[in-house]
Order: structure tokens, then sequence, then C-alpha cells
């Protein structure tokens, strides 16, 4: 039997593969609609997050300005996601999908959800609720760091 440092090591060693196989089908459904892996992570947020401000996008994902307003600029020439000024606030806008791509993106996710559901189906709704408990802390603490990385500042060189 393993010991827990090696299960947990496992464990490890397991999500991080899921991570980088995620992010590559990710990127693959990007290339697919004719966006870059940015863009298709802001969409998602205009998606998800009724009454989305360019600023609050930017902060979800943490994009600098100009890199947030370049992404919507190529989602709105693509016709992903279009601008509304509000009506009580003319200096205010809010990014919404439109819609129009929502059968295609579905149709390009559905093998993987449909691969994620059959595993999941596998498993009891008690498996299920801890599993459930364990991405929500896993997430939540992913969102912290995150938080603290950028409030620590500066960057890495990039190679040339």
């Amino acid at each position: 039997m393993s010991s827990r440092a090696e299960v947990i090591a496992r464990l490890t060693e397991l999500m991080r593969g899921a991570s980088t196989y995620r992010l590559l089908m990710h990127q693959v459904i990007a290339d697919r609609l004719g966006l870059i892996m940015t863009d298709l992570k802001c969409l998602d947020a205009a998606r998800d997050e009724p009454r989305l401000t360019p600023s609050r996008l930017a902060e979800i994902t943490g994009l600098s300005t100009s890199a947030t307003t370049a992404a919507l600029d190529r989602l709105e020439r693509r016709g992903f996601v279009r601008r509304i000024r509000d009506e009580h606030d003319r200096r205010r806008v809010f990014v919404e999908s439109t819609g129009q791509h929502e059968a295609e993106t579905a149709r390009l996710f559905s093998p993987l959800v449909a691969a994620t559901t059959a595993i999941l189906d596998n498993y009891t709704d008690e498996q299920l609720a801890f599993i459930t408990d364990f991405l929500e802390q896993l997430n939540a603490a992913n969102a912290q760091l995150i938080r603290q990385q950028k409030a620590e500042g500066g960057s890495m060189p990039r190679g040339r």
C-alpha cells in the first residue's frame, strides 16, 4: 500500500496532467472558433457574468486595460460579444454575449462534456459531493494564490 505522501504526490501529478490536457483541449476549441485562448476565456466570462463591464473583465482575467480592450475588439469583430451602453450612465459599458456562436461553441465542447459526464456517472451522489467540495476548495485556494501573486507584483524577465 502506498503511503499518504505517495498518494498525494500521485494525485498532484494527475491534477497537473488534467490541467494540461484541459488547457490543450481549450486551445484546440479556441483554434476551431478562430480565437486565441485569452479571447475564449473572456467569452466565458461574458457568458457567465451578467452586466459585465470591461473593467470587471480585466479584473477577472488579470489582463491590462489595453489587453482587455483588444480582446473585446476581436470578440466584437467576430460577432461573439457586443458592448452595450448603460441607459442610466452613458459612460458605463456592459459586455454581453451575442449568442450567435453559442450552438457552435456548444457543439465543439460537447465531446468534452459527454466524456466528463460519462466519467462522473461512475460515482455515487456522496462521492460527487466530495469531489465538488474538493474542487470548490481548490478553486478558492487558486483564486487566493493568484491575488497574492498579483499583489506581490513584478514578473520574471521573458526569454528572447
